[in-house]
């Protein structure tokens, strides 16, 4: 697959060709809501996109594919995940209510928990000392003062 700088979004499309979502959806036969998503950039999978592609394609008498829009389907994306890591047994440090201050954290982009865990393996077994592990979804991003880190990333 090309990279995303050469793709359109399908808001782009939309501007160009302009259609109604669930008009769309129904000659594609999805939900809705699943246009919706595509248009919002949010992940859906290949075989809607591919569908709402093939009746654009035909609405707009150009051959549209996902090597020409921008569509970000599940088989691409990976979304954020804080995994922290504690000590076992936090009430064991001379603060108790200052034990957080012994975490360590480590972000990885990953499609699920598992993923996320296996990423991380290297970093946590050079942590046994920390033998608590969480991991957490942060598909929203995050921002701390002017530094801002995304949500997800897709792999084009």
């Amino acid at each position: 697959m090309e990279s995303t700088e050469h793709r359109k979004t399908l808001e782009q499309i939309r501007m160009l060709h302009s259609f109604d979502i669930p008009t769309l959806a129904r000659r594609a036969g999805v939900g809705p809501s699943i246009v919706y998503h595509a248009l919002l950039r949010k992940p859906i999978h290949r075989v809607h996109a591919e569908q709402i592609l093939e009746a654009l394609s035909h609405d707009t008498h150009q051959q549209l594919s996902l090597d020409q829009v921008d569509i970000i389907t599940w088989d691409d994306y990976q979304f954020l995940w804080i995994i922290r890591a504690s000590p076992a047994e936090p009430h064991h440090t001379p603060e108790p209510e200052q034990a957080h201050l012994l975490d360590e954290y480590c972000f990885v982009y990953a499609r699920d928990k598992r993923h996320a865990a296996r990423l991380a393996k290297h970093w946590l077994d050079q942590r046994s000392h920390l033998a608590q592990h969480f991991f957490t979804p942060c598909p929203e991003g995050f921002t701390i003062g002017d530094i801002t880190v995304p949500g997800h990333l897709t792999a084009s």
